[in-house]
Formats: C-alpha cells, sequence, structure tokens
C-alpha cells in the first residue's frame, strides 16, 4: 500500500538526502520534500490526504491550520521539547534507520486503539539460537525502569527462563487458560492467583509450562483471546511475547496482533536463508505487518559478511555480549552497557517515554505474590 510522506525542512542538503533515503529503502513510500513554509502551504491546500508529515517546528508552527489534512504529523528535532508537546518528536542525529523505525512506529500506532491501552510487542525470529529471548528480557527490564508496567508473555515450547524468574508454577498458564475458556468472566481472578512479580525485573509474568505439550496445543483462538483477556485489564502499557521461531497458525496469529514485531537475524547464511524463505511464505501476512514490523541484526561483530535481501534495512544492531554464554549468574543478560544503549535506542525510536510521575502504576498484578529471585 503506497504511503505519501511529505518532509519539511529547511535544510535543503539534509531534506534531499532523507528523500532520497526513503526512496531506496522504503518502496512504498511516495516522498515529497519542501524547504520553504510557502511551497509546504500550497502542498497542504492541495486535494489528496497526507500519511506521514514529518517536518522541523518552524515550519509546521506557521501552518499547523492546515495539518488536518495529515493523517500523522511528527517534528524532526535537534533537542527534546522544542515541539513543546504540539506534535511527537523525532530526533534529527539519529541514524536513518532508527529515524526510519520511529517513523514505522507512529505510522502503526495511527488510529489504533488498544483495549485498555495496553500493546502488544512480539520478538521473532525464523530461526534458532539468535537471542530472542535476552532481547526480550532487556526490553522488559529497560521498559519497566522508564515506569512502564508490563507483563512478559512466555511462549516457547522449551523454556528455560525459569534461572532467571525462580521456581514457580509451572501449571498457571494452563489453569488460566482453562479458566478463560469456561468462566471468562472470572478471568482476573484466576490472573490474580497465577502471576508473579519478579522486582528486578521489573514485570510481572506466569509461569512458563514445564511440558512442551502445553504449547502445542495452542490454538490461533486460544492466543487471541488471552491476550485480548490480559489487555482488558487495564494494568498493563505492554506485553512482551517471547515465542519460539515455529511457523504454526498460532505463530502467525500472534504477530498479526502485535503492535511491534522485532524480527531478529543474525549475520549467520542459515538465518538469512530460513529468514528469506519464511517472508517468502508469509508474504500476503508481511505485507499487512509492514507498518510495525522492524528487521533487527542481533550478535552483531563489525561489518556483517552475508548480502542483507531483507525487503527493509536493519533498524539496529544489538552487540554481540561475549559473557552471555556462560550463565553462571543469569542476571549477567541485564547488565551489557552496549547492549542496554543499543535496545534504549530502539525503545526511544518507538516513543517509549517515560511515564508522568503521577501516572505510574503503583502496585501491579503481581505485587500480590512475590516471585523467587
Amino acid at each position: 500500500m503506497t504511503r505519501k510522506i511529505v518532509l519539511a525542512f529547511p535544510n535543503r542538503d539534509y531534506a534531499a538526502r532523507l528523500a532520497e533515503y526513503f526512496r531506496e529503502t522504503e518502496p512504498e513510500w511516495e516522498t515529497a520534500a519542501f524547504t520553504h513554509e510557502a511551497a509546504l502551504r500550497l502542498r497542504l491546500q492541495e486535494a489528496g490526504g497526507i500519511d506521514f508529515l514529518l517536518g522541523s517546528p518552524q515550519l509546521l508552527r506557521p501552518v499547523e491550520a492546515l495539518l488536518k489534512g495529515a493523517s500523522c504529523v511528527a517534528a524532526l528535532v535537534e533537542n527534546p521539547g522544542e515541539a513543546a508537546g504540539a506534535w511527537p518528536e523525532l530526533n534529527v542525529f539519529q541514524s536513518l534507520p532508527s529515524l526510519t523505525a520511529g517513523m514505522r512506529a507512529l505510522l502503526s500506532d495511527r488510529g489504533k486503539a488498544e483495549p485498555g491501552g495496553c500493546r502488544l510487542l512480539t520478538v521473532f525470529s525464523a530461526s534458532g539460537g539468535v537471542g530472542k529471548t535476552s532481547v526480550a528480557l532487556n526490553m522488559v527490564r529497560q521498559a519497566g525502569e522508564r515506569g512502564l508496567r508490563t507483563f512478559y508473555l512466555n511462549l516457547e515450547t522449551l523454556n528455560a527462563t525459569s534461572r532467571l524468574f525462580g521456581t514457580g508454577e509451572p501449571d498457571s498458564l494452563s489453569r488460566l487458560l482453562y479458566g478463560l475458556q469456561t468462566e471468562p468472566d472470572r478471568f482476573m481472578e484466576r490472573l490474580e492467583q497465577s502471576v508473579r512479580h519478579q522486582p528486578y525485573m521489573r514485570t510481572d509474568f506466569v509461569d512458563a509450562p514445564d511440558h512442551p505439550g502445553e504449547r502445542t496445543a495452542m490454538t490461533p483462538e486460544l492466543l487471541a483471546e488471552l491476550v485480548g483477556a490480559v489487555r482488558n485489564t487495564g494494568r498493563y502499557d505492554w506485553i512482551v511475547a517471547d515465542p519460539d521461531s515455529g511457523i504454526s497458525d498460532w505463530h502467525r496469529k500472534l504477530l498479526s496482533l502485535s503492535d511491534r514485531i522485532v524480527w531478529l537475524v543474525t549475520d549467520d547464511w542459515q538465518c538469512m536463508e530460513k529468514t528469506e524463505r519464511l517472508l517468502a511464505y508469509w508474504r500476503n501476512e508481511v505485507s499487512e505487518w509492514s507498518g510495525h514490523l522492524l528487521f533487527v541484526r542481533n550478535k552483531g561483530q563489525g561489518s556483517p559478511a552475508n548480502r542483507w535481501n531483507l525487503p527493509s534495512p536493519a533498524a539496529a544492531v544489538m552487540p554481540y555480549i561475549s559473557d552471555w554464554k556462560g550463565m553462571e549468574q543469569p542476571g549477567k543478560l541485564l547488565g551489557a552497557a552496549a547492549f542496554c544503549g543499543a535496545v534504549d535506542g530502539l525503545l526511544d525510536a518507538w516513543g517509549w517515554e517515560r511515564r508522568r510521575k503521577e501516572d505510574k502504576f503503583d502496585g501491579s498484578l503481581g505485587s500480590i505474590r512475590r516471585g523467587a529471585g
């Protein structure tokens, strides 16, 4: 689907470079750039809508009365706060892939209102061993540090997070799903009985089943009911889903429900080949997810050795952390400064701002039952 993108920035060289980058990397974006108020005003008065207007505050303010013709407007700023709250802000000094990721995130937000304001982020990959759980847990932790209320949803067939979360009740999710089907009006009560809280991770979670059969029996309909029910509690800002790399119907359903998809790849020819094949297999669905699908290269070490043939460039590169190969201290997964910086860059690009102090929730469901570790 073609999206009409308008850039409004007084620096001619930067505007031209940005427009050219979008034309090369975002084939579905029809991009036009303006450097003067008069030309921008004429474009805003023309027939035909604008899907996204990205401009400097000095060009946006004089034409503010005409901006209703743009579905989504964001300010391109050098310093936070320049837009004075009038529009979402994207920083001009970030990399072009990060800037593009921020624009995609705002585009996917447009007109999308989830029950209770809760959104779903899924960390996915076509191949195993790429670090999905490490990325998901770091995102959960850093979102919690920003005051955001998260629910970590482990959907792996074989779960190993008990080393981080401690031993709990492996039947919790099974009972929760059963109750959702038999007594949906009592879901909140059952969730309170099942959920635990990890203080260091700053997240709520439900213990993952020990038996793989609990995952293989998952259906798309049941998954959708579970996600919808958690959203409807109003207790969380984000659900962070951590599935395995399967291609079942419920995996496809999970991605279709997601407001963000972080699709991990590594600089490995097998991973790249599997990714390309799965994208081809899911071709129709991928086109529908394009507004909120970001490719992220994980375990990055210098320049990549393999050609990048994916539909869009990497939105971020997460560094390889050699200490993570040994897990005598699982908490190390959350303490690498370089990795934390890369995760923060993604959260900033998506607009995962810190909640205002007065908006903070002073106790999630999990505060009822404290988990080990």
